[in-house]
């Protein structure tokens, strides 16, 4: 009996150990007084097991995951989301633009540049259409963490780069 005390007592400590949750269903949502802190605009969010899932509304990876669950091909980040909790996505580029979005702007990343659109904008709309814009600005190496950093203007460009820098 002591010898089962003792394994079950190192299996507890060793899962504490290596940050294992236990599983909690899917049935068991956050509330969404909780979701709402995570919530950015421009991205939709999940959470499952204590960590955050995060998409582009209306992808084909969302529906996937809100079809079956867990996506087979992903990305994790271990404790670099909000507040430290692990942040897992479709791919890197939209993680990296979800942590770089700021109140009135929508980011995307694309081939390792950020875009930076204001709320609501046409441009937006063109962009993911089109998967760039024929005018744009550009500003190399100025973003968070010397990202490179594009948006349709100027305007729209120093006025997000005034929130993060």
């Amino acid at each position: 009996m002591k010898k089962m005390i003792s394994a079950v007592a190192l299996a507890l400590s060793l899962s504490l150990a290596f940050g294992y949750a236990p599983a909690v269903s899917r049935a068991d949502k956050p509330a969404q007084s909780e979701m709402a802190a995570y919530q950015r605009e421009g991205f939709e969010t999940r959470m499952e097991h204590g960590r955050l899932w995060v998409f582009i509304p209306g992808s084909k990876d969302l529906a996937k995951y809100d079809k079956a669950g867990e996506l087979a091909k992903h990305v994790v980040r271990p404790g670099k989301g909000p507040g430290g909790i692990t942040i897992k996505g479709p791919d890197a580029e939209t993680i990296d633009a979800y942590m770089l979005a700021r109140p009135g702007f929508i980011t995307r990343m694309e081939h390792g540049r950020l875009w930076v659109f204001k709320s609501g904008s046409l441009e937006l709309a063109k962009f993911e259409k089109a998967g760039e814009l024929a005018k744009h600005v550009v500003r190399p190496g100025k973003g968070p963490g010397g990202i490179t950093v594009k948006a349709p203007d100027a305007e729209t460009l120093d006025a997000y780069l005034a929130i993060v820098n």
